[in-house]
């Protein structure tokens, strides 16, 4: 089994829908549910979804995940900015979008400021945007892959909603993984006894508000090797 680590940057604005309402926000790690995705569609023959129906849409399903030859880490962030917005239609009828940097601009759309009259004049068309918070350029990361077949030094990929964020990495030296319990737990079953020595040999454990967001933080790489990667791959 190959272990490769990657630093990585972000070229183009990132949106990830770590929280939703009215405004969407992108937490700074990111989960390995979609960096598994990512990495699988560009590099590892991963078959595309292009449209669910009925309960598929609204209930997340990774159990394909399982049937993988390679497993990842969430990225870990090293120096990552959030200070990026973006407005656009959740109408997939029409094309229409605008797109800001302006704060001021932001707290009108989410609500805390008088709306602006070009967009009380359009009826419908205010009530389907949305404040999107997401991850600026130049914001790197960390991450491990483990795999059959060796990625490239300087793997190049696409992440988040739209696939707006462009990721650039290269190889580097292993410094702190973070795992993902959901992907763990739910995704590879691993038991609760495993998961709980997991929990012991981390140097903390990450809570969030989605199940998708539990992050195991600097587990020692020694038992990750010997007694989690056996389990998933």
């Amino acid at each position: 089994m190959i272990e490769q680590t990657f630093e990585a940057t972000l070229y183009a604005p990132l949106f990830y829908s770590s929280s939703e309402g009215r405004a969407i926000r992108t937490q700074p790690t990111l989960s390995a549910t979609a960096l598994m995705h990512a990495l699988g569609y560009r590099y590892f023959g991963m078959e595309k979804r292009y449209a669910e129906l009925g309960d598929e849409a609204t209930s997340p399903d990774y159990s394909h995940l399982a049937d993988t030859s390679f497993f990842v880490t969430d990225m870990r962030p090293v120096a990552v900015q959030t200070d990026e917005r973006t407005f656009r239609s959740t109408d997939f009828r029409s094309e229409r979008h605008f797109t800001t940097n302006d704060p001021d601009i932001a707290d009108q759309v989410a609500g805390t400021k008088s709306v602006p009259s070009v967009l009380e004049n359009s009826g419908a068309a205010y009530q389907t945007m949305r404040n999107y918070v997401g991850i600026t350029p130049g914001s790197t990361f960390e991450f491990t892959v483990w795999s059959e077949d060796e990625l490239p030094d300087r793997p190049f990929f696409r992440m988040g909603i739209k696939q707006t964020g462009e990721i650039r990495a290269k190889t580097s030296d292993l410094d702190t993984l973070v795992l993902n319990k959901y992907l763990l737990s739910e995704v590879y079953g691993l038991s609760d006894e495993l998961l709980a020595k997991l929990m012991e040999r981390s140097q903390s454990f990450k809570r969030g508000n989605d199940p998708r967001l539990q992050h195991f933080v600097g587990p020692d790489p020694g038992f990750v090797r010997d007694w989690i990667l056996p389990e998933v791959l």
